[in-house]
């Protein structure tokens, strides 16, 4: 039972481990300038017509709740493979319910 919830704990960190390799611009290819500078940043608003590029953002207003259940989940999915048995694996099953409710959510 043991390996079965080592199991779905590898599944659940698997994506996030992926996900680290993959280019975020693909038209980039190398190192650039902008990303050598070092120290805090302001973004600069580029007007289009009347509008902000910054006001054009998507807004997310429960994005922090979301992500603090994925969290959550995996947190009590690690809890549940540490402790074992019957208790330890309704744990993890209850974890890995609640990360992929935040998960859910996060995604709509």
């Amino acid at each position: 039972m043991r390996f079965l919830a080592l199991g779905f704990l590898a599944l659940a960190i698997l994506p996030m481990a992926a996900g680290a390799q993959q280019l975020t611009n693909p038209a980039t290819n190398g190192p650039t300038l902008q990303a050598a500078s070092i120290g805090f940043h302001a973004n600069e608003a580029k007007t289009v017509g009347s509008r902000s590029a910054v006001a054009t953002q998507v807004v997310r207003p429960h994005a922090g709740q979301d992500v603090a259940l994925m969290a959550v989940g995996v947190g009590a999915m690690i809890v549940g493979a540490l402790v074992g048995d019957t208790p330890g694996t309704i744990i993890l099953i209850g974890g890995a319910a609640m990360a992929l409710f935040g998960l859910y959510h996060y995604l709509e």
